[in-house]
């Protein structure tokens, strides 16, 4: 049934050709510039190359665990995984990237549809609470019949999305398995949703974050028994993964050589985040003190936002996706692409947007000039790293004032379905508003 709605979205004779154009531009890319886009700081990071992939599995061909220079930093499963995939050719590995971008285009579209649905359920319920002349503003049945293929769409159609798929980076597999994990938990799955996520958290470790919003999720929808049932799931599949790849190396060397590189940073090659360039200038003596404050603050959020936005898990999980794309410590442009597909879940928000604008431009400013900027800098030598890390500022910035726009269109709209339309006035005369404080 849910195979049929989303296809029932993407029929029209527009939408086909969308979706065989970014198929066409994902093919056309790998076959002529994955190499090249492989190189990309932008695109790779030294934990998603798929040259360190390639480096990883010439190793282990040698006879040399992958895992004793400072190139390879892939989870030993995945790294085995990609040794049996190379063996079969590059056409099939080229392949298999585009299969997992579609299957998660597909997860995209399921997750704005239940999403939708769980929440027109809310609304049924809940519909004696609200104001006076909201209707305008609810989620309409007719939502769930185009957005998902629209999220779907803006997924495939993601110019960042499309070159991580032709650069093989390998970031494109912790999007197949958050998407997949939150489409689980939706559809009240417990056991692949603890899987899909506990092979993120294996295989990235940020996603981990994201066991509290899906935990909320089966709690709310499920009770506590799938809840129990989702946690113990979650420590299994992830003891079996860790085990696994002990028995497969023989040594626990992996450990360092992933986790251990995600959070102690000793690589400082240049990227899209905010790491390298504050610890390429940081006083060796400073830099523990200042590694555990970038650190903590990338995970801090995750309790006061599961405290503020506990009765709306799916909102905590696009909140938390978005704060892991903007302070891991190796970001790539394949992070930010799985908020801004779910970004059709908020349509009935966007009325209420006021960056809209501003964060477009930003992300296009960044887009266009962080390639020349590196040029200049690498190649040219006419610029330096204060020039391309501004271009990292400005693609920071953009995504901060995207999730912050978020939450304040949802707290307005929660606002008004409670206080009715249009709005009261205050004493001087003017229309309440909301602030966030």
């Amino acid at each position: 049934h849910a195979h049929h709605v989303w296809l029932e979205g993407m029929l029209s004779v527009n939408e086909c050709s969308l979706l065989l154009l970014s198929a066409l531009g994902r093919v056309v890319l790998t076959y002529h510039k994955q190499e090249w886009l492989g190189r990309r700081v932008e695109v790779s990071t030294p934990l998603t190359s798929w040259s360190n992939v390639l480096e990883g599995i010439a190793l282990i061909d040698a006879g040399i665990s992958p895992y004793q220079g400072d190139v390879c930093h892939e989870a030993p499963l995945t790294l085995l995984f990609f040794k049996l995939l190379q063996k079969l050719g590059a056409t099939c590995t080229a392949f298999f990237f585009c299969l997992i971008d579609l299957i998660v285009a597909f997860s995209v579209s399921e997750i704005v549809r239940l999403h939708l649905r769980r929440e027109m359920d809310r609304q049924y319920k809940e519909r004696r609470t609200f104001g006076k002349g909201v209707e305008a503003i609810l989620i309409k049945a007719e939502d769930s019949s185009y957005l998902p293929a629209y999220a779907a769409l803006l997924y495939l159609l993601n110019l960042y999305s499309i070159i991580s798929c032709a650069g093989h980076s390998t970031a494109v597999v912790d999007n197949f398995c958050v998407a997949c994990s939150l489409w689980a938990g939706l559809t009240g799955n417990s056991i692949l949703s603890a899987l899909c996520l506990s092979l993120a958290t294996y295989h990235s470790l940020y996603p981990v974050m994201l066991v509290v919003p899906i935990s909320l999720l089966l709690y709310q929808d499920r009770g506590t028994s799938r809840l129990v049932g989702y946690l113990t799931w979650y420590i299994i599949w992830s003891f079996l993964l860790f085990t696994s790849s002990y028995i497969i190396t023989g040594s626990c060397d992996f450990l360092s050589a992933v986790y251990g590189f995600i959070l102690w940073v000793p690589d400082q090659t240049p990227n899209i985040g905010l790491f390298w360039y504050f610890f390429t200038e940081m006083f060796q003596h400073f830099r523990i003190f200042f590694l555990c404050i970038f650190q903590v603050h990338a995970f801090l959020y995750t309790v006061p936002m599961s405290l503020r936005y506990s009765n709306q898990p799916v909102l905590l999980a696009y909140i938390l996706m978005s704060i892991m794309a903007l302070f891991k410590s190796y970001p790539a442009i394949s992070d930010i692409t799985l908020p801004l597909a779910l970004l059709c879940m908020w349509s009935h928000l966007f009325r209420y947007a006021r960056m809209t604008l501003v964060v477009g431009c930003m992300l296009l400013v960044a887009t266009v000039l962080t390639p020349l900027l590196w040029h200049l800098w690498i190649h040219a030598g006419s610029a330096n790293a204060n020039f391309y890390f501004s271009m990292s500022i400005l693609y920071g910035i953009a995504q901060i004032l995207l999730v912050s726009d978020v939450i304040y269109s949802f707290l307005e709209y929660q606002f008004d379905l409670r206080n009715g339309l249009p709005r009261s006035l205050d004493k001087t005369g003017q229309s309440i508003t909301v602030k966030l404080s």
